[in-house]
């Protein structure tokens, strides 16, 4: 039996169904889905809708994006805090190489399709860069001296960019490309309170995966936020950033005509969050279930504005 179907055998579902959903999750689909929802969902509070197209480009580039990043680390810090998924990539080469083409072609060609303007064309570049940096190696061999480049200094930064990445391109879309006029200055104002709110509930997330591969980016060499000031501290973080967006958006109440529905939003996002750290204790080791339970607030958005 080869090395990597060993692996994986390593960490069994409790039944077929099980390790199906497991496998879908690892894959990245899910977390595709979730900037779909999330930007789906930034977009209905903002009156902005956007054109299904737009949703499927968000999905496309995202899952192209976690792709390379799940296949760059496959053989480094994953073999030790996401063993299950390091041999689902490892044993596939359409997971490694075909699908990142295959989705980012399918993404440029939906691109192709809309037609964005400049203003959008620079964000999603600048969105890109910040997806590809993410999608980085970082560290070097365990065990040795070489480092594949300084790009693991970085690592310390690398949740805080992402986080911003995502709250920009999820608010600025709808207000480039939703239906209606011009976005007006006071949309853009809304929109940068919306940002505001965001990056924090973003950032929580992050950290907590973080805390999940804490070891083996330490064993790496990867400085993260987590490995310079420990779980515990992680933890206490959270709560700070949890406590920052709801402020924000109490604030944003006071000062910006916010949409209906605005304090709703930010609490179900918050409450989403916080009924994932709850269940950490009990998710534990499961890789699946912890990516699901930290990505799972991003769909809970779709419920508040549905139902607007």
């Amino acid at each position: 039996m080869p090395a990597d179907s060993e692996r994986i055998l390593e960490h069994p579902e409790r039944s077929p169904l099980g390790a199906l959903v497991s496998d879908f999750i690892l894959i990245q689909l899910p977390m595709a889905a979730s900037a779909a929802a999330l930007l789906f969902a930034t977009a209905r509070l903002l009156g902005r809708p956007l054109d299904g197209a737009w949703y499927a480009a968000a999905f496309l580039g995202t899952w192209c994006v976690y792709l390379r990043d799940s296949a760059a680390s496959c053989d480094a810090e994953d073999r030790l805090s996401q063993p299950r998924r390091a041999a689902i990539f490892r044993s596939s080469r359409l997971l490694r190489t075909g699908l990142p083409i295959l989705t980012a072609l399918l993404g440029l060609g939906v691109l192709f399709w809309v037609q964005p303007g400049r203003l959008t064309m620079g964000l999603l570049l600048a969105v890109a860069f910040l997806g590809l940096l993410h999608a980085i190696p970082f560290g070097g061999g365990l065990g040795t001296r070489r480092f594949r480049f300084d790009f693991k200094q970085l690592a310390v930064v690398k949740s805080p960019l992402v986080s911003i990445a995502w709250a920009v391109a999820a608010v600025a879309l709808p207000l480039l490309e939703g239906a209606g006029d011009t976005a007006a200055a006071t949309d853009w104002l809304i929109g940068l309170w919306l940002v505001g709110l965001l990056v924090p509930i973003l950032l929580a997330d992050s950290l907590l995966l973080d805390v999940r591969d804490l070891e083996a980016d330490r064993a790496y060499g990867l400085r993260t936020i987590a490995v310079r000031v420990g779980p515990k501290r992680v933890h206490l973080l959270l709560g700070i950033l949890v406590a920052a967006s709801v402020t924000v958006a109490l604030l944003g109440t006071g000062r910006i005509e916010t949409p209906s529905g605005w304090m709703t939003f930010c609490m179900t996002a918050g409450l989403g969050l916080g009924l994932g750290w709850a269940c950490w204790p009990w998710v534990g080791h499961r890789e699946a279930a912890i990516t699901l339970s930290m990505m799972g607030w991003r769909f809970l958005l779709l419920i508040p504005v549905m139902l607007r």
